[in-house]
């Protein structure tokens, strides 16, 4: 993990942050150092990543992982990887990480991963979770490039969208049937 000092302040803008929307891939792995924070009925460790927008900007922006119900659950394992479809470069990642209990879910501690710590880079390792002196989270964020949401018109078509600057010509393509060989050359 960046030490303190090296971590940039939350207040500063990405200077891509004018860019669509981005796909990411965020892997919860696993947590270390809990404390039970039910005194009912069990506790089932869950955690909760979402993407702390800005400007009012909508979409897919929430995953949570499954509640672990066996094992050691001060230490729970998750090992999930789900995808944010419309993060926007600047805004940061909340981790949330909650306790299931009998009477209802418990916040045991935050973490907040600034964009500038894993975009476009990605990152991987332990983070210190708040309100947990000695709770870790164990995470991984890859930037996987622009959201199917930017993608798309506004019809939700995307074969309205060609690449910029390619050629476009009036010619069929040639295809090859699946059983058809192509014809020796020369």
């Amino acid at each position: 993990m960046a030490p303190l000092s090296a971590v940039p302040s939350l207040g500063a803008v990405h200077p891509s942050f004018g860019m669509p929307p981005q796909k990411l891939a965020v892997s919860i792995l696993q947590a270390h150092g809990l404390q039970h924070t039910n005194n009912f009925m069990g506790s089932h460790p869950y955690c909760i990543c979402e993407a702390v927008h800005s400007d009012g900007h909508t979409g897919s922006t929430k995953i949570e992982t499954k509640r672990v119900t066996e094992g050691d659950l001060l230490n729970p394992f998750w090992g999930e990887t789900h995808y944010l479809e419309s993060w926007y470069p600047g805004e940061a990642l909340q981790f949330t990480v909650l306790d299931e209990g009998f009477v209802g879910s418990k916040i045991a501690g935050q973490v907040r991963l600034p964009s500038e710590l894993f975009f476009p880079q990605g990152f991987g390792g332990m983070l210190q979770v708040a309100g947990l002196p000695n709770a870790l989270l164990h995470v991984i964020v890859r930037p996987l490039g622009t959201s199917a949401a930017a993608l798309t018109n506004d019809t939700g078509d995307m074969s309205a969208l060609l690449v910029q600057g390619a050629p476009q010509s009036g010619k069929r393509e040639k295809r090859l049937k699946v059983n058809e060989k192509p014809r020796a050359c020369c």
